[in-house]
């Protein structure tokens, strides 16, 4: 089984890493893709104020990608876990259905709400759009 595992640093999404890692225990030949989708929505306004190019553009999204895969890559690895981690530049929901599709995964498990409006992103709203989007089955995690 492949699971996509989108996360973003909330008690939800982590909480959904958890309840991956149940879903994968004693099952070696499973695997987890953890996602983690940046937009414009999700970078603050120092984020934003710095973008100036694409690059920069890029460059903001891995290093905030890069802080909100930290602790779901060091639980996988702790669980022995096969893995693979990406940073994705895009729209949040639509971005998550398409790696879904690419890796050909076979369940998407990821947290009901995310950050808040603080941020600037609504995973309440980015869950029930990639449950609009995908054929994937998808399990909601509170």
């Amino acid at each position: 089984m492949r699971i996509i595992l989108p996360v973003d640093g909330s008690a939800p999404a982590n909480r959904a890493v958890a309840h991956a890692l149940s879903l994968t225990r004693d099952r070696p030949e499973d695997e987890i893709v953890l996602v983690n989708v940046q937009s414009r929505e999700t970078m603050d306004v120092s984020d934003i104020a710095a973008v100036i190019t694409a690059d920069s553009d890029r460059e903001a999204a891995d290093r905030l990608s890069k802080r909100a895969l930290r602790r779901p890559v060091a639980l996988c690895r702790k669980a022995s876990v096969k893995f693979e981690a990406r940073a994705a530049l895009g729209p949040i929901a639509a971005t998550i259905v398409k790696i879904a599709r690419q890796v050909k995964a076979d369940q998407i498990v990821m947290g009901t709400r995310g950050l808040g409006a603080v941020r600037g992103l609504f995973l309440g709203s980015v869950a029930t759009r990639v449950v609009q989007l995908t054929r994937t089955p998808v399990t909601l995690v509170k």
